[in-house]
Formats: C-alpha cells, structure tokens, sequence
C-alpha cells in the first residue's frame, strides 16, 4: 500500500502561526464556490482569473515587513529557471511572498479517480525537477475536482487527487518534509464545466511554493546566505 504523506503543519519563525495542511483533512479555504464560476459561451472554456483562495493561503504565512521583502526577492529569483524548466506545460506566478505553479492541460485524472494519469506523469517529473533547484521551500500541493458529483464527495476525492501527486513527487527524489497537501474540490475552477474540454482540464493540481521554516528563521536573524 502506498504510503500517504504524513499530516504537518507549517510553524513560523517570526510569528509562530500555525498553518495546518493534512493528507486527508483540509482546512476551511474559504475561497470563491459555485459549481461553474466561468463566464464563456457554452461552446468554450477560458482560463478564470488566479485563485483568492491560494492567495490567501501565501498571504497567512507571509512574514512582512524587511524580513517579507528579502524573502519575496529570493522566491522571485527562482522564477526564470520555473518558467525555462515547465513554462510549456505550466502556469507560474509570483504572489506576495509566494508562488503559484498551475498546470495548464489539467487531464490529469479521469473521472471519478486519483490514480495520475500515465502521460501526466511526465509533466509532473519535470515539476519534482524544477523543485529540486528550489532548496529551503515547503510545497503545497492542492487538488481539484471538476463540478460532476456531490460537493462533498469532491472535496474528498480533490484531497486524494493531492495526496497522490505528492507521492509521487516524493517518489520522484522530493523530501517528504516539504510536501504538504490540501484539497479544494469543485471550489475553483479554472474552465467552464459546461463543457466535457473543460471538466477535464478542471480535474487537475496546482502548487503553492513558500519559503521554509529554516529560511524564514535565517532571513529574520539576519544569518541568510542567499544573496
């Protein structure tokens, strides 16, 4: 049996806030809802504007300040070699303190599953390379679900969906200590799920990037080396 990420939580260095992301219980996002939020013609699907639910997400563990700029600096000088190495396959953008990674083909689970589909996994082992260049960063990987089936059984299956990208990241050589998961379910679309090209694309992850703990503790004691 494969063996889940373990539930951790992110502590803080300067404010002690605890920010809690688990393999199989999510916190209350409390980000956009509605089972299709786009606002296409029924014949197409465009892209929806970024998520204020994963902004919100970078923003409760950004530190501020001096210590918040210094970190913003080093998280925006990992975005070149992001967009060189996934830029193709991926959206990626830079947010206060930290950076959104959207996968842009979605598809890459069917129906009413969790298991990575085969060609997805290509795309996701140039991910596990990308972060591999990115030492001193806690990933967060959030699954998503199109808008078929209940709500709440989406909000279980998009945290499934999480968990096992996450390993598969771990089993791509990606510590474990820096994967955390979190589901959203049917809550943010990025597609209408008016359509079956949409629904597909909406059944997808995207990755939340933030500084670790050893970072932030650096960069507030003044001890960072990363210049």
């Amino acid at each position: 049996m494969q063996r889940n990420i373990v539930s951790k939580s992110l502590v803080l260095a300067a404010s002690l806030l605890a920010v809690g992301y688990t393999n199989m219980s999510c916190r209350s996002t409390g980000g956009v809802s509605g089972r299709d939020m786009s606002t296409t013609n029924d014949d197409q699907t465009t892209m929806m504007p970024p998520p204020q639910a994963q902004q919100a997400s970078i923003s409760t563990v950004s530190l501020g300040g001096a210590s918040g700029t210094e970190i913003k600096r080093i998280m925006s000088e990992y975005v070149p070699a992001l967009n060189e190495n996934i830029g193709d396959i991926a959206m990626v953008e830079t947010y206060d303190e930290g950076i959104i990674v959207t996968m842009n083909k979605g598809n890459i689970f069917d129906v009413n599953s969790y298991m990575i589909n085969k060609e997805a996994k290509s795309d996701l082992l140039r991910v596990a390379y990308s972060l591999k260049q990115m030492p001193n960063t806690f990933v967060v990987v959030n699954g998503h679900t199109d808008a078929t089936g209940s709500k709440e059984y989406n909000d279980k299956l998009s945290r499934k969906r999480a968990v096992q990208v996450a390993n598969y990241l771990k089993g791509a050589g990606i510590d474990e200590k820096r994967l955390l998961v979190d589901g959203y379910g049917e809550k943010i679309p990025k597609y209408s799920n008016k359509m079956m090209t949409g629904r597909n694309k909406n059944r997808r992850v995207d990755f939340i990037i933030v500084a670790d703990n050893e970072l932030r503790e650096d960069i507030v004691n003044g001890t960072s080396s990363i210049r």
